[in-house]
């Protein structure tokens, strides 16, 4: 009987070590072990020019190899890349907990990280159907990039860095304006604009091409030392730094800044030299604002942020009934509002999206007369009660 017992005990012991190794699955470097319904913890690594970089890329890729197999049945679906990124760009909100395993930086100055992460299913399968649902009511969001490059004192007229971002937007479902469709006096705009860091100019371009959002900055390539390896062989090296700034094109207000750290290209052609410097920008450039263009999808998609609202023909009398109805809705946050003139420039923050606001202001305040609405502005006149 003993014999028994202590054989039923080994069995046991066997089937449930058995069942972790079942459990515990490995994808690529990443181990994935299953700890419920609702947890998924992956041990990854990520890269990165920096260490927060590469903390962000790992948090990016314990979110997709723990919901892998929910993302990827999806694949066939309208919109799948753009909501994957969307939600992905979102991934440290899916991680119930995160630990630092180790981190290190390479013989080539970037950054490898290794963490530890649970994940929440429920949180990026909320969040999915969110994303799709909005993606579906609103379309697709349409993205104009213009990079103002240069090597040395010369204009590139097929820039690099720009490509290299388009592409980057292209594969997460972006609607691009075509660079085919800027006529020369547009592009001597821009390029007038971004030199002058004048967003207002760039603004009215994007408008006129139906651009939600737009990316302008500058890239350049500088020479920099050349190295004579034999009497028939010499080397050119040169140096190459980006700036780029994402703006919402109803607005023109920035809502991301991003400065690449310096690359370098050495060729034995100057021209193949500038290239690899300028490559390596893009490469580098490309992922960041990628990264804070998807984040403020999100946000406009969500509602978070700020709504501007914009009244004409309103009285001061008028104008105080409007802010008190505004803070009596129950989705908004925060008010802050102007008055000259007789128009109202107000600063909604809400947890609602533009277009569901319009609604919830008309209700608080029937005599506004919603002329217009976009991702971030809504306009109106006021109506006087009769």
């Amino acid at each position: 009987m003993t014999k028994s017992i202590a054989c039923l005990a080994g069995l046991c012991i066997c089937l449930g070590i058995f069942a972790l190794v079942e459990a515990q699955e490995k994808k690529g470097d990443a181990v994935v072990v299953k700890r419920g319904d609702n947890l998924v913890e992956v041990t990854v690594s990520g890269m990165g020019m920096d260490e927060k970089e590469a903390i962000r890329d790992a948090h990016r890729k314990a979110v997709e190899y723990g919901a892998g197999t929910y993302i990827y049945s999806h694949s066939e679906t309208r919109d799948f890349a753009l909501v994957k990124d969307t939600v992905l760009a979102r991934s440290a909100g899916f991680l119930q907990s995160w630990d630092k395993l180790a981190s290190r930086q390479m013989e080539d100055g970037t950054w490898e990280v290794k963490i530890r992460a649970m994940v929440s299913m429920k949180g990026i399968e909320d969040t999915w159907g969110v994303v799709t649902n909005l993606l579906q009511q609103m379309g697709r969001p349409k993205i104009m990039v213009f990079v103002n490059e240069k090597i040395g004192e010369e204009v590139v007229e097929d820039s690099t860095v720009q490509t290299g971002i388009e592409s980057l937007l292209l594969k997460s479902g972006f609607d691009l304006v075509d660079r085919k469709q800027l006529k020369e006096i547009d592009k001597k705009d821009l390029q007038s604009a971004v030199t002058e860091d004048k967003p207002e100019k760039v603004q009215a371009i994007a408008k006129k091409f139906g651009a939600q959002l737009f990316i302008s900055g500058s890239a350049h390539a500088t020479a920099g030392d050349k190295k004579q390896l034999t009497p028939t062989r010499m080397f050119y090296t040169y140096e190459a730094e980006c700036n780029m700034k994402c703006y919402a094109s109803d607005t023109a207000k920035m809502f991301s800044a991003v400065v690449g750290k310096p690359t370098r290209g050495v060729k034995e052609v100057w021209r193949s030299a500038a290239k690899q410097a300028l490559d390596e920008q893009s490469t580098q450039v490309a992922l960041l604002v990628q990264n804070d263009v998807l984040t403020k999808w999100m946000d406009i998609l969500a509602g978070r942020g700020e709504v501007q609202l914009k009244v004409e023909t309103i009285t001061f009398k008028d104008y105080l009934k409007l802010k008190k109805a505004l803070q009596g809705i129950k989705e908004v946050k925060d008010v802050k509002a102007e008055f000259a003139n007789n128009n109202a420039d107000v600063s909604i923050q809400s947890d609602v999206n533009a277009e569901k606001l319009a609604e919830k202001i008309v209700e608080a305040m029937n005599s506004l007369d919603i002329s217009d609405v976009s991702a971030n502005v809504i306009k109106a006149k006021f109506k006087a009660e009769k």
